[in-house]
């Protein structure tokens, strides 16, 4: 064997080592590159429908819609009785803006606040002044509820694909409950009559406050995209407060009322 013979055979097997050292390399490249395709490929159809790595931790929910007050104490009949006005005439738009913290993968601790108001025109029933001209005023009840609460879901929110992937459910039934305090507002404005003297005067009465409140509701989240849903809300509050000024004489007013509303909600 000649040292020149020895040499090559050493720069040879030097070369293929090179060769296998890159090779290994290259395929290494490969696998990491290729790694996400097994989540990707969990379910083609839902590409870009779901959510990856983690899910929503907070939701905001705009809702607006019926809002009626039961009306049932002594105020609201003293005043359907003289008054040309019905319970009906309480019923207001209402609105609600709902922040939910993810609790569990089926429970969200919901922050909300809102308000309804309605103004309804009337007149005396049964009585008219001494032009013989209706007497009228406008009666006016608001309510604010702020409220923290707790909402289930009746089914699963979202169904997971892999340790790192959910997809949202196209519908999600829930319930809720909650409490927390009404402010409220009720007011007449215009003529009215002095039963005592039969006189017409002109005055402007009003009550205002705070009561505590409890709210049940039912609702139904409808996907329309990954973070955003169509939500239907029916909730019954209870609340009553105690009338100051010159409603003091009457039982504690009834701010309770049954909701319906729709509107929005995004998760982030």
């Amino acid at each position: 064997m000649t040292p020149s013979s020895s040499s090559s055979r050493r720069t040879t097997s030097c070369a293929e080592s090179r060769d296998c050292t890159n090779s290994w390399r290259l395929w290494l490249l490969m696998a990491l590159a290729a790694a996400p395709l097994p989540l990707l490929a969990q379910d083609r159809t839902h590409a870009g429908n779901g959510y990856y790595f983690s899910r929503p931790a907070v939701s905001l929910t705009v809702r607006g819609g019926y809002d009626r007050a039961l009306g049932g104490s002594d105020i609201y009949d003293f005043t359907t009785t003289n008054l040309t006005l019905n319970k009906g005439d309480f019923a207001a738009f209402g609105y609600q803006l709902d922040f939910g913290i993810r609790l569990s993968d089926r429970s969200e601790l919901v922050l909300s606040g809102g308000a309804a108001q309605r103004s309804a025109d009337s007149e005396f029933r049964k009585y008219v002044d001494n032009k013989d001209l209706p007497i009228q005023q406008t009666t006016t009840l608001r309510r604010v509820p702020l409220s923290v609460g707790v909402k289930y879901a009746l089914a699963n929110p979202e169904t997971r694909i892999s340790r790192f992937a959910w997809i949202p459910a196209r519908i999600v039934p829930w319930i809720g409950a909650g409490g927390g305090a009404m402010n409220y507002s009720f007011s007449q404005n215009g003529d009215f009559v002095d039963f005592q003297t039969l006189n017409v005067i002109s005055q402007n009465y009003r009550s205002a406050g705070w009561a505590p409140m409890g709210y049940a509701n039912v609702g139904l989240d409808l996907k329309l995209a990954t973070r955003l849903s169509l939500t239907g809300d029916v909730r019954y509050t209870y609340s009553k407060a105690t009338l100051s000024g010159p409603f003091q004489g009457f039982d504690k007013i009834d701010l309770s009322g049954t909701a319906a509303t729709m509107g929005f909600t995004v998760r982030m």
